[in-house]
């Protein structure tokens, strides 16, 4: 029959030990999406002040923070990826070190990004408090986990151990308020709590950057558009103009008024061309710019994710797909 792992701390150890030594490695949440969560809650971070990576793993989001020219320091249980932040970082000017279990230091902000759902039962209560003991009165914690994870569908099955287990060794599920519920019985007020999807196909978070340049494209046709307006608007004044001398009963003879006429009909048929000129550029520029906006759009949708964006209270578009992620802030009571 088949068998659930039973996680221990050795295992755990061993697992995360060998997964950096992988390409596995490459796939992790930090070195994936850490740079768009550290920019979704970049206003929570203290300029100046100092902060905590816990669960630093490789390093990937304590890098992102030091580059940022952020006081940052990191924790992690396991002794060789102690080593290898050390290694990795130990000289940025803005490293704070690595920090044990017992140590007394305290931060503004402690980050615990995809951490939570690995934590083991018998060490869960022990690790938020050592977590809350890190983070000094009045600084914020901030959480990242999956949302509502199904870890029976989300778990692969061994056929050489005959085990059933989570590929990322995943072992608890949240929701936004349960998360928030929790992290409130070790002292945390929930300040800002949102979903936003990282996922591989999380091209929509993108869309939000590429918007910037939309943006800048559409400025550029508004001025066209006002520029070609204004043209139409003189040509339509010269029209006015022909109508009206047209209309007018001046005394010419025949050959007069034909020769007018001819010279008349070659200045309107000039002006309905330019028109016509004007009006094809502004198809042009417009059908560029959606083709490009199309071509994002089809990106995002290649997997028929049909999930809506929202708006954060930061402002930015965060996607509400089939894989979302919580972001939680809690300041420390």
């Amino acid at each position: 029959m088949v068998k659930r792992i039973h996680w221990t701390p050795q295992l755990v150890s061993t697992f995360w030990d060998g997964v950096a030594q992988t390409e596995l490695d490459n796939l992790s949440f930090g070195k994936v999406a850490g740079p768009d969560f550290i920019e979704l809650i970049s206003k929570f971070l203290v300029p100046g002040g100092r902060h905590l990576d816990f669960g630093a793993g490789s390093g990937h989001v304590l890098q992102i923070l030091l580059d940022r020219g952020l006081n940052a320091a990191g924790f992690d249980p396991s002794p060789d990826r102690q080593a290898l932040l050390l290694d990795k970082i130990g000289g940025h000017q803005n490293f704070l070190g690595v920090q044990g279990a017992d140590s007394n230091e305290q931060y503004d902000v402690v980050l615990l990004m995809e951490v939570i759902e690995h934590i083991l039962d018998d060490d869960f209560q022990q690790v938020l408090e050592r977590v809350a003991m890190f983070v000094k009165p009045g600084g914020s914690l901030i959480v990242s986990t999956p949302n509502n994870e199904n870890l029976e569908a989300a778990s692969v099955y061994c056929p050489v151990s005959d085990t059933f287990f989570h590929p990322w060794q995943h072992v608890r599920s949240f929701t936004p308020d349960k998360l928030s519920g929790c992290l409130a019985g070790f002292g945390f007020t929930s300040e800002f709590i949102a979903l936003a999807d990282f996922s591989a196909d999380a091209e929509a978070l993108k869309l939000q950057k590429a918007g910037v340049v939309s943006k800048a494209q559409l400025a550029q046709l508004n001025e066209a558009v006002k520029l070609a307006v204004k043209e139409c608007d003189l040509q339509r004044q010269e029209l006015d103009k022909i109508d009206d001398f047209l209309g007018s009963r001046v005394n010419l003879s025949v050959w007069q008024k034909i020769k007018i006429r001819i010279k008349l009909l070659f200045q309107f048929r000039k002006k309905v061309s330019e028109l016509h000129s004007i009006a094809h550029a502004m198809s042009y520029r417009l059908n560029e710019i959606s083709t490009d906006t199309i071509r994002v759009l089809g990106t995002v949708l290649e997997n028929n994710d049909e999930s809506p964006l929202v708006d954060a209270p930061d402002g930015i578009n965060l996607r509400i797909g089939r894989e979302t992620t919580i972001v939680y802030v809690g300041r420390k009571i």
